[in-house]
């Protein structure tokens, strides 16, 4: 009795052409094609999920790292606090209920 060959799935994925590039040029100075790297991560993902440091950030947190690209560049200064009785009263508002 022979064993039948594994069966292979196929995934098609859309991306930016210039991304595609650039990933088949790095991939390929590391000797790996773009196949050998889907397969490695996949698997990857697969055995052990998807690693901790892996996630997107909220809209919250988007905005908040907005805010402080706009205050470095010079484009939106962001407010500051003179005392931490400032900063929380930026924070929570002036009134009693929040302190």
């Amino acid at each position: 009795m022979t064993k039948s060959p594994l069966k292979q799935a196929t995934i098609s994925v859309r991306i930016d052409p210039a991304i595609k590039a650039a990933a088949i040029d790095n991939l390929a100075k590391a000797g790996l094609s773009l196949s050998d790297y889907a397969r490695i991560v996949i698997t990857a993902a697969a055995r052990d999920g998807v690693p901790k440091y892996f996630g997107m950030p909220n809209a919250q947190v988007l905005a908040a790292i907005d805010e402080m690209i706009a205050d470095k560049s010079g484009k939106k200064k962001m407010a500051s606090a003179s005392s931490v009785e400032d900063l929380k009263n930026q924070l929570f508002g002036d009134d009693d209920e929040n302190n």
